[in-house]
Formats: structure tokens, sequence, C-alpha cells
């Protein structure tokens, strides 16, 4: 080489020197010197380009003695052993602010070994380089470090890397898992994978595998994992790696076994608390069925004023229980997911003008003027749950009323086309009342809850109402907001879904069964009646209900003291109480109908403190005639027994008589 021209040397892109030892008399290096070089080596080490050759590199700068590059050239003209390295602190490389590559190779020249230097620019590939490195480390240091355990292997299953994450969790150490079979970890000498995972691997696809399993680990445990495998190509020739993740699912199961439970039991309570509620609604409406039923019976006879206006108290005070109770109730069955909303097409227009007349005499005795205004918008017919949208409206006006001391409460009813097609109806409650705080808003629609604690005190209540009045609005597709403001009044919205109709369906519950003829009678009077019930008080309210309208009762207190007497004597209809100790009333029934008894087809209404939703229906489809729940209403039940016999009522008839 050294024989080349020199001036090809110099078009040459790369920095090149010789070099050689400078000894002292015992043959110590004690200094080298530049034998040969290049014109970008010239101008490296000398600002005006002049050549380098002759000079002694230690005289020169002493610093160079320890640079790598002057040990790297010692090294080499010692030893005779090439020398390759990368360096960005040399002259060259500073001069011209790049990273270099540098070669160095011994060469024999007059008799001795001298070092050949040849050093070119490699800044990009050295970046490159650093990147790659760069990015190696923070890509080990992420998996080494990550939460969950990592698994990367070949296509033979070959183990290629392992995190401390999967050493802790398989309690085997990273040297002795690389290298082996992936069946290490899952137990077997080779593993084999479950038929559908054979199926993607066999496709050669991408895989995208989710599954949970129980692995062992090294001391003979197990650990419960989800395994997560995807496969990606790497490297020039697009190698197939597989990369799973290892997910401890120990605690989460843990967890989940937990909330379970805890749901468990959450929801047996809620059963215990609904059967318990129904119990003691059973056991309360029995009583209460004396006091209101004796007390509506006194209400009709001859009083003083001061008497009339006691025995009125009694009853108000009896339906405020009534209705605490039946708020109880449903809430109960809200929980307890036993209340269901029945949509039936119907007139909302009518219902709610009749609401507005219950309320209006309340509204009346308080001097406050309650109006109703219904917008054109709102369809004549729709398909709506009657009973749920009337004890929500009527919640809202109740409470309307009984917080406004004097002013108007408004009712606002507007409807606007959803985006299902269904119609979405908007009630406005708007009261001149006490108003709420903003702070407390939120609490009139917790459950057991009011805005002061001195609420229940001055206007009484559960504070349940609104609570039922928002679940309600919610099972309907809608909800309860409010807006309000001490001492202006309350503004509360309810919405719901409706279904626009235009079409009248008729519906019926049962179809009417066929009685024994009876001779053509106008009203109840001079009917025969048998009242059936294991408490005297319910009998005597009963019998005292009836026998104003003229009806002639006959008693018994349990199935088989009704089903003796009906074998015996003839009845026009009979009031049976369900449940009674020894035979109780849906089998005394089930009895007679299955017997020859003359009265075997006489019509039998159930008479019962069952009053969750769905009572009625379960009786009257049991074939029962009709259905009255305790604590009875006279109206109530005499229309039920009008119906049952397909006779009229008439209720004046039973004033004249008192």
């Amino acid at each position: 080489m050294l024989g080349m021209d020199m001036a090809l040397w110099d078009m040459l892109p790369v920095v090149i020197c010789e070099t050689a030892a400078v000894r002292d008399a015992s043959g110590k290096l004690i200094d080298l010197e530049w034998t040969a070089s290049n014109r970008l080596m010239n101008e490296s080490i000398r600002p005006d380009g002049s050549s380098i050759v002759g000079m002694r590199i230690f005289e020169f700068d002493a610093a160079y003695k320890n640079s790598e590059m002057v040990r790297a050239v010692i090294h080499v003209i010692e030893t005779g052993e090439s020398r390759t390295f990368h360096t960005s602190a040399g002259r060259a490389a500073q001069m011209l602010g790049k990273v270099m590559k540098t070669t160095i190779i011994p060469v024999e020249r007059e008799g001795e070994r001298r070092a050949l230097s040849v050093s070119h620019e490699v800044t990009e590939l050295a970046q490159e380089r650093d990147e790659a490195l760069r990015l190696y480390e923070l890509a080990k240091t992420a998996c080494d470090n990550a939460l969950h355990g990592i698994i990367l292997n070949d296509t033979a299953g070959r183990i290629i890397y392992v995190n401390r994450a999967l050493c802790e969790m398989s309690e085997f150490t990273e040297e002795e898992l690389i290298g082996k079979d992936v069946g290490i970890l899952t137990g077997d000498e080779t593993y084999e994978p479950d038929a559908e995972l054979a199926m993607k691997l066999a496709s050669g696809e991408m895989l995208r595998h989710v599954t949970q399993a129980e692995t062992p680990t090294k001391s003979g445990g197990t650990n419960q994992v989800e395994l997560s495998l995807t496969s990606a190509r790497w490297g020039e020739r697009g190698e197939r790696i597989f990369i799973t993740y290892v997910r401890d699912i120990r605690e989460e199961r843990r967890k989940a076994h937990e909330l379970r439970d805890a749901l468990n039991r959450a929801e047996q309570g809620t059963r215990l608390k609904s059967e318990f509620l129904a119990n003691m609604s059973h056991e309360i409406r029995t009583p209460l069925n004396g006091v209101l039923g004796m007390t509506q019976v006194l209400a009709h006879t001859d009083l003083t004023p001061d008497q009339k206006e006691q025995v009125a108290t009694i009853l108000d005070s009896g339906k405020t229980l009534m209705s605490i109770l039946n708020d109880i109730l449903d809430l109960s069955k809200i929980e307890a997911g036993k209340l269901e909303v029945t949509p039936v097409t119907g007139d909302l227009r009518h219902k709610l003008s009749r609401m507005i007349k219950l309320h209006a005499a309340t509204a009346e005795e308080k001097g406050i003027s309650l109006q109703l205004f219904i917008d054109p918008s709102v369809p004549s017919r729709m398909k709506f749950d009657p009973v749920r949208v009337r004890q929500c409206v009527g919640n809202l006006v109740s409470n309307a009323i009984k917080f406004t001391e004097k002013g108007d409460v408004m009712v606002v009813v507007t409807c606007e086309p959803t985006r299902s097609g269904n119609m979405r109806v908007i009630v406005h409650v708007t009261d001149s009342g006490c108003g709420i705080p903003a702070e407390k808003i939120d609490r009139v629609f917790e459950s057991f809850s009011q805005a002061d604690g001195s609420t229940t005190r001055r206007f009484g209540g559960t504070g349940l109402g609104l609570p039922i009045t928002r679940k309600l609005a919610q099972m309907m597709g809608g909800d309860v907001t409010v807006v309000s403001e001490p001492g202006r009044g309350s503004v509360f919205t309810l919405k719901f879904e409706a279904e626009s109709s235009d079409v009248i369906h008729l519906h019926e519950d049962v179809l009417p069964k066929p009685a024994a003829p009876k001779a053509a009678r106008d009203g109840l009077g001079g009917r025969r009646a048998l009242v059936v019930d294991d408490n005297g008080i319910n009998r005597r309210v009963a019998r005292t209900f009836l026998e104003h309208y003229g009806l002639e009762v006959s008693e018994a207190g349990d199935g088989n003291e009704a089903l003796e007497a009906l074998d015996h004597e003839p009845f026009d209809i009979v009031l049976m109480d369900i449940h009674m100790p020894g035979l109780d009333g849906a089998e005394a029934f089930k009895r007679l109908r299955n017997s020859a008894s003359l009265n075997r087809v006489v019509p039998v209404i159930a008479l019962t403190a069952d009053s969750m939703r769905g009572d009625r229906e379960k009786y009257l489809a049991k074939g029962f005639d009709g259905y009255v729940a305790k604590p009875i209403d006279e109206r109530s039940l005499v229309t039920v027994i009008g119906q049952v016999l397909s006779v009229p009522t008439d209720f004046g008839e039973r004033r004249a008589r008192a």
C-alpha cells in the first residue's frame, strides 16, 4: 500500500497515516513517529495542512500518550495484532465533528513493524447503533420490570426471553428457562396447544389468543393465570416469534368470589327484607282492616258534629297509615325487583284530570289554587302504565300541596317525540312553597331522607315519595329532577316514555265463568253472602258493610267450616280469606270447584291482605271471580261484588238503610 502514489491517498475520503516506534538505546519505546500521512490526516493535525511526516507524536502533544488511538497503535506494533474501534475524541474526529471508525493493522517496512491506521466517518451508523442500543435497553427495562410475566419463544417452542415477574411467578430462574421448551411452564415435557390454538397456529396468521389456565410452580404449587398470546415477525428474515403475557388472577378471582358472596348476601338480605315486609303488611293490614272498616261503618251512623269530626280524624289517620305502609312496600318491591311497569293503551289526559280532582279537595281546604294544563302536543291515546304514572304525578302533586302554605300549585304536561319513535311525556309540577336549599336538593331523592329533619314532624310522611317516584320514572325510561329556591317554591319535572297509539285496545282480565241460574233481582238486596275469615273483626267489618246493602250474611272461621256451610245452604256470593289456619282459602276454593256441592259454581271473591303487585292477577288466574285487598274499602268491596254478580250497585242505597 505504501508503494501507491501519495496523490491517490490524498484523494481517498479517509484519514490514513503510518506510525513507527521511537526507541532508546535499550530498545524501550519512548515515542511514536508519523512516517506517512495523506491530506486529510495532515489537515486534522496541522491547521495549515502541511505534512506531519517525521514529527514525533508525544513531542507534538504529550496528551496523546493516554489516548485510545496511541494505546491501540502501540498494541499493534508490539503484538502484530490488528485493532478496530470507534472514537469521537481524536483530532481527526474532533476536527470533522464526526464519529470515526479506525482500523489499525501491522505493516513491515525497513525491517521493523509499523502501524498503518485507516479511519473513516461512521457518524450516522454510530447514531443508529446508539439509538438501537437505547431502545433495546428501554424495551428490556420495561419488560424486565413489567408487573405481569412475559415469555418470548420461537416457532420450535424454545424460550428466548423471560422477565423477572415470570421468574417470581414460576419460581424458576432465567438461566433455568432460557432455551427450554415452554412446556416447562405448563408442566409438560413438550408444550401441546389445545385444538383451538393449534388451528390458529397452523393458519400462520398473527395470533390474538386469550385463555385462563392453572400453571405449576417449581416447588409444586399452582398459579391461576390469564395467558394472552400474540405473535410477531422480527429480524431481517422475518422470523416468527410468540409473545405471551402472563397475568396472575388469583387475587382477582378471590375478590370476584368475595363480590359474588357479598352480592348473594345482599340479594338474600333484600329477599328476606321483602318477605318480612310482605308478612308485616299482612299482619298490619288485618287489624287496620278492623279500624278502617268499623270507622267507615261508624261514619254513616247518626253522629253529633263533634263525633263526625272525630270519626273523620280516625279515617284520615288510618288512610295516612295505609299510605305509609304502601310506600314502604313499594320501595321494598322496587329493591327486590318485583315491581314491574305494565303499559296499556289509555287516555293520559283523562287519567291526569281524574287524579287532579282527587287532590283538589285537599288544596281547597288549604286555600291553594290547583290547576292542570295539558298541551295539545300530548296525544289523546298512548301506551303507558296508568298506575305508575298516577302514582308518580300524585306523589309530586301531594308534595307540592303539602309544602305550600299559600299560592298556587300548577301541573303542566307537554310531549315530544324521541329518536326511538316513542313519545317523551314531560310533567312540570310547580308550587309556591318553602323551597329547598341548593345543598340539600340531592337529599330529597334519598330513601328515608328529607331536606330538613323537622319536615317529618311538621308535615308528616316517610320521605319515600320522591325516591319511589324517581325509581318508577327511571323504570319507565325517564327521571325526576327539581329546580328550587328557598322561599320561592320548587319545580319538579317528571319525564317518562310512552308509545303513541291510535288503536283502542280492549282488555279483560278474566273470562266470566258460568254461574248458577238466578232469579232476576235488582241490586244486592236479598242476596246471600258467606264471609270466610279466621279473624272475627274482619268478619264483623264485612258483615256490617254488606248488611247495609240488604245482603243476608253468614260467617265461617276457616276453610273447613266454609265447605260445610256451602254443602247445606245456597249462597249468591262467597268472600274467601286466603290465609287461614287449618284449611286456607286457596285450598278450600279448589275443593269447592272440584266437589259436587250445590254451590260448586258460586262466585268466590278472594279477600286477602296480600297486596304485592301481581297478587290480583295471581288469584284471578287461579279461578277466583274477584279480588279485594285488605283493609277493606266499603265502596271497592261493594263495587267488586256488583261486577261479579252483574248487578248495579247504588251507594245511595246504603245510606238510605243506615
